[in-house]
């Protein structure tokens, strides 16, 4: 029988007192620091979801009420509040996360379920900061990519001893990446809301387990597997991308990225499975999948082998060269 969200779990006040100083602490650091630990943020959502599963709906949502209150009485006092309420806009996932748990909703399902939750909190942020501050957040977005690309010609052009025709290439790139950048940005802004909602649930589920495995319906991350009509996605944006003319093919272009981040994660699964079955060493695991993030082309091959698992199906060709072996 699943378990109602609005139950609630038995703990000490010791822990809901550390989860509240936690708690303020993230939702306030990133605000405060914005270009040093202003990443801090993506990963508001995991405490959140971890609090709220460990503590049960009603003390977890007191203690993130009284957490973003003590955060809101520093902000306000460093000036850092307006900062702030982006901190507050990656809560709702973490919420998301433990509704799943706690209904006993499948990871997948209540991954996507926390991407839309998160992509409407950044929109709802975005249009505040719009009103607030007269500008245009994606426009700003687009500002700083260019801004970026030419600082860092004008970086190689004044301190790298190049070859004209070198560095006549690598202007000539970098124009490309500006005209290309903002074709491919609303693709770019999906991925990122599909992999901040990944990483904390992914996190999520392994601190859990780690912490009482009962705490958690989900499996291992290892066996996580996406819906198989998931592909036709695929196949749609390969057609609109190779078949309908430029500039239109440029959707067909968002959706290859945005599934390619979707099967990377499947891939990842896959990658982990197998480690696991053969066993290898937690360090080598380690600098195998520091590679992995590092290369562009790990990322593309365990993409490809995500898409490939549709059909192969890695993990359970696994599970019957163990059952064949448990026989012999």
């Amino acid at each position: 029988m699943a378990a109602p969200f609005f139950k609630g779990r038995h703990t000490g006040s010791e822990a809901e007192i550390t989860g509240l100083f936690i708690l303020a602490a993230i939702f306030l650091l990133p605000a405060i620091f914005p270009e040093k630990i202003g990443w801090l943020a993506t990963l508001i959502p995991l405490p959140v979801f971890y609090y709220l599963t460990r503590l049960g709906n009603k003390k977890g949502l007191i203690l993130i009420r009284n957490a973003a209150f003590l955060a809101a009485g520093g902000a306000l006092l460093l000036g850092s509040l307006p900062k702030l309420f982006f901190s507050l806009s990656m809560v709702p996932p973490g919420i998301v996360f433990s509704y799943g748990v706690f209904n006993r909703k499948s990871p997948v399902s209540t991954g996507f379920a926390g991407s839309i939750v998160l992509a409407f909190c950044w929109l709802l942020y975005w249009v505040s900061f719009a009103m607030f501050y007269q500008s245009n957040p994606y426009e700003t977005i687009l500002v700083e990519i260019d801004r970026g690309l030419s600082n860092g010609l004008m970086l190689y052009e004044e301190s790298a001893e190049l070859a004209p025709d070198t560095l006549e290439s690598l202007r000539q790139t970098v124009k490309l990446l500006q005209d290309f950048f903002p074709k491919i940005l609303p693709a770019l802004i999906v991925s990122a809301i599909l992999s901040t909602t990944w990483l904390n649930l992914a996190l999520g589920n392994w601190l859990l387990k780690k912490k009482n495995r009962e705490q958690t319906p989900w499996p291992e991350y290892n066996e996580w597997k996406l819906p198989d009509p998931l592909v036709w996605l695929v196949v749609l944006s390969g057609i609109f991308f190779l078949l309908l003319p430029r500039p239109l093919n440029i959707f067909g272009l968002n959706g290859l990225i945005i599934c390619t981040t979707l099967y990377f994660f499947q891939g990842l699964a896959i990658a982990a499975s197998l480690l696991n079955r053969w066993s290898v060493p937690s360090l080598i695991r380690v600098l195998i999948y520091a590679l992995i993030f590092i290369q562009t082309y790990g990322i593309i091959i365990l993409s490809f082998l995500g898409l490939v698992d549709v059909w192969a199906d890695f993990r359970k060709l696994d599970h019957v060269s163990d059952s064949q072996n448990s026989s012999l």
